[in-house]
């Protein structure tokens, strides 16, 4: 090969190489809620962030790490106040409501589960029965957002042709929420009477949750 064949090569080469690294640039890059460089959620290129929970920052970090963060998202439309901003937070409880209701036999093979490996005294049918109305009991206070078991970690927007989605990112807090729950005195009574017969009840509950991140950015691959 002779020097200009060569020559002509080289600038082929480097003409290709521009373009392929044109084109990377102008791609849009992925956008995302981080703690000190942790990816926590990815959000849409054009959203604008609003409020990040920095006193739960590195919770949530933690979480992630881990690969323990549930969470949930809420949406809300209109002019971007803070009244959308607390319907976003409603909505995303209510997902969590949602998504517990639609696990209700799932939590009950739980309990099933727990109680062949101890021995009772009672019908463990009833067991399993008072151990899924507490938890109805439970999903009914997320449906009214009326549990701090969850909290809004951050919010954002995202704005197109005058209207304005608002987001809340709802986290589930597994310790929060044992607190919270045992606050409220029915749901208490039956927690304090299932552990007697050898049932933990948040055991089953984080199990369930656990399975919010089945198919989605939170699972692990």
């Amino acid at each position: 090969m002779d020097s200009n064949m060569m020559t002509w090569v080289l600038v082929g080469l480097l003409a290709a190489v521009l373009v392929v690294g044109g084109i990377f640039l102008l791609m849009p890059k992925e956008k995302y809620i981080e703690v000190d460089g942790v990816k926590i959620w990815q959000i849409p290129n054009d959203a604008e962030v609003i409020f990040i929970n920095q006193a739960q920052a590195n919770a949530v970090k933690s979480l992630k790490q881990k690969n323990q963060l549930i969470a949930f998202v809420g949406e809300a439309q209109g002019t971007g106040t803070s009244q959308d901003q607390e319907k976003a937070k409603i909505r995303a409880y209510q997902q969590i409501a949602e998504f517990l209701n639609a696990k209700v036999e799932t939590f009950a093979q739980l309990v099933e589960g727990q109680l062949q490996n101890v021995q009772v005294s009672g019908n463990k049918q009833q067991i399993v029965s008072a151990s899924v109305d507490a938890y109805k009991r439970v999903t009914q206070m997320f449906a009214d957002a009326r549990i701090s078991g969850a909290y809004v970690f951050a919010v954002w927007r995202v704005s197109k042709n005058n209207v304005v989605n608002t987001y809340s990112l709802l986290v589930y807090d597994p310790v929060s929420i044992l607190k919270i729950v045992e606050m409220d005195a029915q749901v208490k009574q039956v927690v304090d009477e299932l552990a007697k017969q050898g049932v933990n009840f948040f055991e089953g509950l984080n199990s369930v949750m656990m399975e919010a991140t089945k198919g989605t950015p939170m699972e692990k691959k």
